[in-house]
């Protein structure tokens, strides 16, 4: 659509107006940003076909572990907070157990006696108490012997003419009995002693001990309890609860604190329906993202799922389709990057590499009718050339047929 603008002019002292016509130009895809078109020599270069997907940064476990305590309890200590790194095994919070560390030690000093019986038992009496019994066995022995003899005496003068009285007869046949009783009493004590422990004793010792140790066993897996050690080694996602809020039956579950695992981070890639049948497990990646602007890590396809799926990854862009359907796959990152959990990244999936071809940027080419041209300046002006073009790379396109290296485009 024309307009016209009107100057003055003064021409020796006369003035006079002249209409010129101005002209808008309504579109600016041959045109740079100033309203101008641009000029780019044809050139020869390398150029790498690949193609894109958005994707964000995870850990090793696609989830978040989400760390609960095992018994209830008020928190003693939660020792981390969001983006601490924490190893596998490490204590973060721990639950006021000095009752359980009570019952441990009782359990253990429980286990203790019961084991002391067990051995006594299997050991039997000390070398001390079997020289004591068989000492006392054979003094026994003596006197019994003694009795006897005594008691022959007595009755051979009883019976030859009564030198000795029935009472004294009596008592010397008492005697000796005494002496015996004594004698077969200290024998059995000593052959006790001396004796190994009885079957069913040593089993039900044995079984005292072991309900010993399962006391001991239940009362440190309760004291155990008391402490939240993280799983994996990886980062603190997010802090939920403080020192001196109490574990009831209603939030045994909730987690205290989540973590993730940073043993080797993975990007969730969301791959265009489109460009599915580009991607395959073991392709390389390009991982770029604006918090590490300039930089390039990179990674491989290690998973891909079994289906397409609803986009769920968002960018800032407002133009972005977001009811497009997608295919999750999975990049692994090499280590020793600095890429955190939950950072928005590009990748980029090369396909194929040429070099030395014709480049030019794609902007430049236009499709017209199913056929690609390009405006070329000759002198004679621009001419509309049709070209035969190549692979891409977003920016750059290459040129098979049509130009030459040292043409001039314009566009």
């Amino acid at each position: 659509m024309g307009s016209s603008r009107k100057f003055v002019f003064i021409l020796a002292g006369v003035s006079f107006i002249v209409i010129v016509p101005l002209i808008v130009f309504l579109g600016t895809s041959r045109f740079g940003s100033n309203g101008a078109s641009r000029e780019v020599r044809v050139e020869r270069g390398a150029i790498d076909a690949h193609f894109a997907a958005g994707g964000r940064v995870e850990g090793a476990t696609s989830q978040e572990i989400k760390l609960a305590a095992r018994t209830f309890g008020r928190l003693l200590e939660v020792s981390v907070n969001d983006g601490d790194p924490v190893h596998k095994g490490q204590v973060v919070a721990v639950l006021e157990n000095r009752d359980a560390q009570g019952r441990v030690d009782e359990a253990r000093a429980g286990l203790a006696r019961s084991q002391a019986a067990l051995e006594k038992l299997l050991n039997g009496a000390r070398p001390e108490e079997r020289s004591a019994a068989k000492a006392e066995m054979d003094e026994a022995q003596a006197g019994a012997q003694n009795a006897r003899q005594q008691f022959e005496r007595v009755q051979k003068l009883f019976h030859e003419g009564g030198i000795v009285s029935q009472a004294a007869l009596d008592q010397a046949e008492r005697d000796l009995k005494a002496t015996q009783a004594r004698l077969e009493s200290l024998k059995q004590r000593y052959q006790l002693i001396m004796a190994p422990p009885r079957t069913e004793d040593v089993a039900a010792a044995r079984a005292d001990v072991e309900v010993a140790r399962a006391r001991v066993t239940q009362a440190e897996d309760y004291y155990d309890n008391t402490f939240i050690r993280s799983p994996v080694e990886g980062v603190v996602v997010k802090r939920f609860m403080n020192p001196g809020e109490s574990i009831s039956y209603e939030s045994l579950y909730q987690p205290v604190i989540t973590v993730t695992d940073t043993t080797h981070m993975t990007v969730r890639a969301e791959i265009d329906e489109t460009d599915i049948g580009k991607i395959q497990v073991g392709q390389r990646a390009e991982i770029h993202c604006d918090a590490f602007p300039g930089r390039t890590f990179s990674g491989r396809v290690v998973r891909i799922s079994g289906g397409l799926g609803k986009k769920n990854i968002r960018t800032d862009n407002p133009l972005e389709k977001v009811d497009t359907d997608v295919l999750e796959s999975f990049v692994e990152v090499e280590p020793g990057t600095p890429l955190r959990v939950g950072l928005r990244v590009d990748l980029y999936f090369p396909l194929e590499r040429k070099e030395n071809v014709l480049v030019i940027p794609r902007r430049a080419v236009e499709m017209m009718d199913g056929v690609a041209q390009v405006r070329v300046k000759f002198a004679a002006g621009v001419s509309q050339v049709p070209v035969r073009v190549g692979i891409q790379d977003g920016l750059n396109i290459e040129i098979a047929e049509g130009l030459k290296e040292g043409d001039v485009v314009v566009y």
